[in-house]
């Protein structure tokens, strides 16, 4: 996966969200640390994204890194209003870093606005299907 993301970020990342056993479940089930955002909404994954620091752009870097990781995986699709984007994944990403905001305050007329708002925004290009352990998709947003 390319990124603007240092190899310890990358590193870090991968042991602290997908490689971490945080709990085991009475069935025998591992929750590492991305469980915890499943079934959530796309704003989830930015809430992740977190593991990196404050820094607007590390953190836009961390949550196009996890979105390509967990699309690579086939444990969520990316859509629009419902229809799935028909994107090879690297383009599903690069269309978030397209139409990614300048800024934390993408919402000049109201500056107190947190910018989670932005990920259930127009201006947003996807929010996220989580899949199903029958291995259909459900949407999260």
């Amino acid at each position: 996966m390319k990124s603007n993301l240092s190899n310890a970020e990358v590193n870090y990342l991968r042991t602290e969200l997908f490689d971490t056993v945080y709990e085991t479940m009475e069935d025998g089930a591992l929750i590492h640390g991305i469980d915890y955002v499943e079934g959530h909404s796309i704003a989830g994954i930015w809430h992740s994204s977190n593991r990196v620091g404050d820094n607007f752009l590390k953190r836009r870097e961390a949550f196009l890194w996890i979105l390509e990781r967990l699309l690579k995986e086939g444990r969520i699709k990316l859509h629009k209003n419902g229809v799935f984007l028909e994107l090879p994944i690297e383009a599903q990403i690069e269309v978030f870093r397209r139409a990614w905001p300048n800024s934390d305050k993408p919402y000049p007329n109201h500056p107190d606005a947190d910018f989670y708002l932005w990920f259930f925004d127009s201006e947003c290009p996807a929010g996220i299907a989580w899949r199903r352990e029958d291995g259909s998709y459900e949407i999260a947003d």
